[in-house]
């Protein structure tokens, strides 16, 4: 994603992006998307688009796999990693971590409407999810406002902060080169 690329732009990335499915039914239809499919039994792993697969998931006809998935569990070790007082390093998170989050968030508050114990999770889920964020964010700041830049740094960014970081870099480049310019000269 550059720095011209959208949040919009990255989710459809994503969405075309393959991802590994258990099928739980048998698929009663020929798509381009599921051709990967063929020959692969209930109870196998296949690999389709992740549009295709939420397609899937939500006619019952398969399940993401549990290790594919981001959880509370996941959110909260990624939270821990991100908040440590003394730590000024960013540490890499999965390239769609953040549209994994939002679809995360998406489904704990839609079960959250059946389940009230869903909805704690929710509100959990949310304040650590704006807790990373908030984290990353003053660290790409940081990054952004200092001369130079590190190759490892950026490869620690997911496709969204790496569009941050360029707009900020641009900004704060062209607000300390116009703050010593002169028209007294």
């Amino acid at each position: 994603m550059d720095g011209s690329s959208s949040i919009a732009d990255v989710d459809f990335e994503f969405q075309n992006l393959p991802v590994r499915i258990v099928l739980s039914g048998e698929i009663p239809f020929s798509h381009p998307a599921t051709q990967k499919l063929r020959g692969v039994k209930v109870g196998q792993d296949g690999e389709v688009p992740y549009w295709a697969a939420e397609e899937l998931v939500a006619a019952g006809l398969a399940r993401y796999r549990e290790e594919d998935l981001l959880d509370l569990a996941k959110l909260s070790k990624i939270h821990w990693r991100e908040t440590i007082p003394s730590s000024t390093q960013l540490p890499s998170l999965q390239a769609s971590f953040y549209c994994m989050v939002r679809r995360f968030l998406v489904r704990l508050k839609s079960e959250g409407k059946q389940d009230p114990s869903k909805l704690r999770d929710y509100e959990k889920a949310d304040n650590l999810s704006h807790d990373v964020i908030n984290c990353r964010v003053r660290k790409i700041a940081s990054f952004a406002a200092a001369p130079g830049s590190s190759s490892d740094l950026l490869k620690n960014m997911t496709p969204e902060e790496h569009a941050l970081y360029m707009q900020l870099r641009a900004a704060i480049g062209q607000w300390k080169a116009s703050i010593l310019e002169s028209e007294l000269a």
